[in-house]
């Protein structure tokens, strides 16, 4: 299992860039938070070098039938639960973490529907 990740163009802000490749590679597309859930680095085993990856919570809100990557790349959905234990990479694991800890902190202080997003145009 692995969550959409790919670069920006110039063109595009680092959120435009995650709900792109989110489209393209897991045809889903919705709200992007503004606020990070982190940065890590990892090596790719593809091209032998290292990246810098930032990775941001998006709210679903639509689920497409045909996408870019359809024929390459399956969608399913889990539980966190569930997710976490097929995660091949420790940083996508500390991903799923700081997510469920942002949301149980955002229950908690009763702000359930309150979700950063940014201004993508």
């Amino acid at each position: 299992m692995l969550f959409p990740k790919g670069g920006w163009e110039i063109d595009e802000s680092i959120q435009e860039a995650a709900l792109r490749e989110t489209i393209e590679e897991a045809g889903v597309t919705g709200i992007v938070e503004c606020e990070l859930l982190g940065e890590w680095n990892f090596k790719s085993r593809a091209h032998n070098t290292d990246y810098q990856g930032y990775m941001f919570p998006l709210l679903v809100q639509d689920q497409l039938a045909e996408w870019p990557e359809k024929n390459v790349r399956s969608r399913k959905w889990m539980s966190v639960a569930e997710a976490r234990k097929v995660c091949q990479h420790w940083w996508m694991k500390e991903a799923l973490d700081r997510l469920v800890m942002r949301l149980t902190s955002q229950q908690l202080h009763g702000k359930e529907d309150s979700v950063g997003t940014c201004s993508l145009s």
